[in-house]
């Protein structure tokens, strides 16, 4: 990859207007980036949405954001909302992303173009949420009752922060939007002395886990819990019946039937797992056992003797029938015992909906069938740190694959790849495969730098997830859309992909135009002259100037 370059000055220089514009892309590039590596995205100031009772439209305040590509988007004027296009009743989110556009036309000066770039934020109306809210932050969701404006929902707006790492602080005020200033709960340093001082209170949800004392100086739930404390140790060196409390004012037993007990006389009743039946004819108690209540096995009977399955689990000769769902929950200590999803003859594991049991699907060890429309036959989730489903060996699709194709590689760039990145072969040989048996080579990849590049190879999706025997060198596992020089990412080589970052500063984009790669660092264009083995794909969405994110087809040809 090229280095950074800064512009030099010296006397008698001849400056072209493309100077002057890598002046301005250095101290964009460097600010961006500080912005980008530096902090989080999302609203920094202001940027509140408002509105007035009876009213159907809403006022988004001056304020200033970050969006994840450190772009400033910086609102200096109130700007109105009309929602009277929407559905009545419908919640709308307001949403605000970075736009620039070329603005003031030159005058009288024998030459045609415009003067300055104009910043100025694109603030959207939508009955659904972005699909990308690092780009187009969310600023609120508007509730309406028929055409007017009810309430304001602030709940998916993100405030923008600074990247986690070493933090040295005198001290920290959390600031919670809506809460009057003094409020704020705050937490400092104590002195020389290794504690911290919390000024506010504090909730916890969950446990508490302390080592050393707990010294509380005022009241818990408006008790002096220390006066309590003392009361309590009185009581506990006491044997014998110091306040001389009676078995009849605590509803104690006194006396039996059948039983010697002067001063007493009460009917025996059944209680709890004891069934009692007094005979006062005969002088005799029959006790007998009532199991109802019990959660133990107070017999020991075991799981055989009555034909069941025993807690560490076992065989079942035959078929399982289950109505309703079967939850299984993965423990290592019996990996070694899973194995009953081995094909025996038949399928070890079935599940049908809405099909009589007697259907038969034999060359599977594991059947999961939908005749219910709506129903999936398999579905799979897990978090992003892992996959939703891993075939070892090879998969075989009979139907269409949605949406799009992915291939593994490797960042060689030298630099922080993201989800839209267009990327080119780096020219460097294979040294890393993966897959059965080795089967798939893992290449290494590098922006494209270049007009019609016959090495371009994808465009970048997200960090590439390890497989389940492959060290993890993930750096950030919450932030997938981000992938360091030497990480492994997931690039779109084939189908509908919905974000490509292009450049239309030569040529603007149309639907169905051809693209290719752009001199632009990363950036896809309009392929004027279409080369082959140099096309990307077809463009999906359109882009009259500047650089941006549309929706592609990719398919290299």
């Amino acid at each position: 990859m090229a280095d950074i370059k800064r512009l030099h000055y010296f006397n008698h220089q001849f400056l072209r207007a493309k100077d002057f514009t890598d002046e301005q892309n250095y101290h964009l590039d460097m600010r961006r980036r500080h912005n980008r590596l530096l902090h989080t995205w999302g609203i920094a100031e202001g940027l509140t949405v408002e509105f007035d009772t009876g009213a159907s439209e809403v006022m988004v305040r001056r304020g200033a954001a970050i969006d994840d590509q450190g772009r400033e988007i910086v609102l200096t004027e109130a700007r109105p909302v009309a929602l009277a296009g929407f559905a009545a009743d419908a919640d709308v989110y307001i949403t605000i992303a970075y736009h620039e556009q070329q603005t003031d036309p030159t005058a009288e000066t024998g030459v045609e173009g415009n003067t300055r770039w104009t910043e100025a934020p694109l603030i959207e109306p939508s009955e659904s949420a972005p699909s990308n809210p690092s780009i187009g932050l969310i600023l609120a969701r508007v509730k309406r009752e028929g055409t007017e404006v009810k309430d304001i929902d602030e709940t998916e707006r993100r405030t923008a922060g600074v990247v986690a790492g070493d933090l040295l602080a005198r001290s920290v005020t959390l600031n919670t939007p809506g809460v009057d200033p003094s409020l704020q709960p705050s937490m400092r340093g104590s002195g020389d002395t290794k504690r911290v001082e919390l000024d506010g209170g504090l909730q916890v949800s969950g446990s508490v886990d302390m080592e050393g004392n707990l010294n509380v100086t005022g009241t818990v739930d408006g008790r002096d819990i220390s006066a309590d404390g003392a009361k309590l140790d009185a009581h506990t060196a006491h044997t014998d019946n110091p306040h001389e409390v009676t078995a009849v004012q605590v509803g104690a037993v006194t006396s039996v039937d059948g039983v010697s007990n002067p001063g007493g006389d009460i009917d025996l009743v059944s209680a709890n797992a004891i069934t009692i039946n007094p005979n006062d004819d005969a002088n005799r108690i029959t006790i007998g056992e009532n199991h109802s209540g019990r959660t133990n096995n107070p017999h020991g009977v075991t799981a055989a003797q009555v034909g069941a399955l025993p807690i560490e689990g076992g065989t079942v000769d035959g078929n399982l029938g289950i109505k309703g769902q079967l939850s299984l929950r993965y423990d290592e200590s019996i990996r070694a015992g899973a194995q009953f999803l081995k094909d025996n003859g038949g399928s070890a594991l079935r599940a049908l909906v809405d099909r009589p049991s007697s259907f038969s699907f034999r060359n599977a060890a594991v059947v999961a069938i939908s005749f219910q429309d709506n129903v999936h036959g398999v579905y799979a989730r897990a978090p992003n740190s892992t996959h939703s489903l891993y075939v070892q060996g090879t998969a075989r699709v009979t139907g269409g694959v949605d949406p799009y194709l992915i291939d593994t590689a490797i960042n060689a760039s030298g630099q922080v790849l993201r989800t839209g990145d267009v990327v080119r072969l780096k020219g460097s040989p294979v040294s890393r495969f993966r897959g059965d048996n080795n089967k798939m080579p893992v290449a290494e990849v590098t922006l494209v730098d270049k007009e019609n590049d016959t090495a371009v190879i994808g465009i970048v999706d997200r960090e590439a997830i390890p497989d389940s025997d492959e060290p993890d060198h993930r750096t950030d596992r919450q932030d997938p859309t981000s992938i360091p020089d030497g990480g492994e990412l997931f690039m779109v080589t084939l189908g509908s992909y919905a974000h490509c970052k292009v450049d239309a500063t030569e040529a603007p984009i149309e639907v169905g135009d051809l693209l290719t790669s752009s001199s632009n660092l990363g950036h896809a264009k309009k392929a004027t002259e279409p080369k082959i083995g140099a096309i990307i794909g077809k463009a999906l969405e359109p882009l009259e100037e500047g650089t941006g994110y549309i929706a592609v087809f990719v398919n290299i040809q």
